[in-house]
């Protein structure tokens, strides 16, 4: 049976924000992020929860016109916040939420159900909003990582390519706090599982480290090289930096372009493998290519002409 993969809209980068400060939501789009995650769990303290809600709703609906994504991160199911919080936020220009310490695939599969639920009774488009990733924050989400992503087909984006970094919930789950190498064996399995589960839009890990770019910079090279494509910030100087190395290059483009034009000349000649600067290359090669001019159309860089190719399912 031919795999399924899960589009959506490409995002390169993703900035959290505390739900409970109305003016750093205003103000954060100008940092340039594809999208914002307004932050309902750990950014607020269990007290001001309610008034975060209201404020995050409020977000909402001021920036929904903008051509950036809006997610909100939501409590956890049994922490008696998660009704609240959605019946609160599940209003026009709500693109996803991102369920807190997820362990078990009922969570979203339950979670799915109530979008539903709410989308329904508020005329909103049913399916239209995402789960944002799985909060594989504990070594039994973790390990249950496919499973998880196979109970909702809004769950687009997942990952953590190079695996859990120090100072989190995940590598404190796995003994890793310490360590700053070690994760990227952990961050190979997520990838697999993601995209076993039709997942494209893989994520990569983010630092908690708010005054390293260096570090920053690093990590994002290195979870794209572990197939990731896009990445979460919790602090605005980070977003250039994720945004640069999520972006294909102009170089990249360009030989993208020149594939899919050379191969094209070849489907109209009958064939369906050619030779390129001395590589072979079949539909898995314009594949490649089309993501990379689909990454950069996102990104608001100009491809050029590109002639239509009809590609085989897989």
């Amino acid at each position: 049976m031919p795999q399924t993969f899960r589009d959506a809209r490409c995002y390169r980068s993703m900035l959290f924000v505390p739900g409970d400060k109305l003016d750093w939501m205003l103000k954060a789009p100008k940092y340039g992020a594809d999208a914002l995650m307004f932050d309902l769990e750990d950014a607020v303290e269990v007290t001001r929860k309610p008034a975060a809600r209201n404020a995050v709703a409020t977000a909402i609906k001021e920036l929904r016109t903008g051509s950036f994504g809006r997610f909100v991160r939501v409590n956890g199911w049994r922490t008696g916040h998660l009704l609240d919080d959605l019946n609160a936020i599940v209003i026009e220009g709500l693109d996803g939420v991102a369920l807190a310490k997820v362990e078990d695939p009922e969570d979203i599969a339950a979670l799915d159900r109530v979008l539903g639920e709410l989308e329904r009774a508020r005329g909103l488009p049913v399916g239209g909003i995402e789960i944002c990733g799985a909060g594989a924050e504990t070594a039994v989400a973790m390990y249950r990582l496919y499973d998880i992503c196979m109970a909702s087909q809004r769950i687009k984006r997942a990952g953590a390519a190079c695996g859990p970094t120090p100072g989190g919930d995940a590598a404190l789950s796995l003994g890793l706090n310490n360590a700053t190498e070690e994760g990227i064996y952990f961050g190979a399995h997520f990838v697999l599982q993601a995209r076993a589960a039709g997942i494209v839009h893989i994520e990569g890990s983010m630092t908690g480290q708010l005054d390293d770019l260096d570090l920053v910079r690093r990590l994002a090279e290195k979870s794209k090289r572990m197939g990731a494509t896009w990445a979460m910030a919790i602090h605005p100087s980070h977003i250039p930096i994720i945004n640069e190395v999520f972006s294909p290059s102009q170089a990249e483009v360009n030989e993208a372009r020149e594939i899919i034009s050379a191969f094209a000349e070849g489907v109209a000649r009958g064939v369906g493998a050619i030779r390129y600067k001395s590589k072979l290359l079949d539909y898995a090669n314009v594949r490649a290519a089309m993501n990379v001019l689909k990454t950069a159309r996102a990104a608001g860089m100009d491809v050029g002409i590109v002639p239509n190719i009809e590609i085989p399912a897989y």
